[in-house]
């Protein structure tokens, strides 16, 4: 999964629209960092949307007049509590992150140790696979999908049919 991938990810679990495999997936040790770094990337983003915000403002007021001004700065007031309250969240998830690197895997959730030994055990097939030059059947193209939290089995029944 590429980095743009990840950060949308990261950015619909701040709003709350991730399933919840795939919010496992975020917290997965091995994507621990991965996801910090994500969520201080989108920090940074709407520190600058707040700073634009005010600078546009600031050109806004000298070159509008009376109401519009006024309309201006309400529709700006608007989107700053907007992007203040989407960092509020963001905060909080990046404290979540910071406390679970902090803490280490021993204070994993046995589930989320376990998905993440399966994951290593994937990606170890498939670079197996790949040093000794296999072809990858569906089976195991669609478990290499699982190790980004896609569930590629759906209709490989009838794929293999015809395999």
């Amino acid at each position: 999964m590429d980095i743009h991938e990840f950060d949308r990810l990261v950015s619909e679990d701040v709003k709350n629209l991730l399933p919840p495999e795939k919010v496992d997936y975020l917290r997965l040790p091995s994507n621990q960092h991965k996801w910090r770094d994500s969520l201080m990337r989108l920090v940074k983003n709407l520190d600058e949307q707040i700073a634009d915000l005010s600078q546009d403002e600031t050109q806004a007021t000298k070159s509008l007049t009376g109401h519009l001004v006024t309309e201006y700065k309400i529709n700006s007031d608007e989107k700053r509590t907007k992007v203040g309250r989407f960092r509020f969240y963001v905060m909080q998830r990046l404290a979540e992150a910071e406390r679970m690197i902090a803490l280490g895997e021993d204070s994993q959730d046995p589930d989320l140790k376990m998905a993440d030994f399966l994951k290593r055990a994937i990606l170890e097939h498939r670079t197996l696979m790949e040093q000794h030059e296999f072809e990858p059947t569906p089976i195991d193209l669609a478990l290499w999908e699982s190790v980004e939290g896609e569930w590629g089995f759906l209709g490989l029944q009838k794929e293999l049919e015809d395999y």
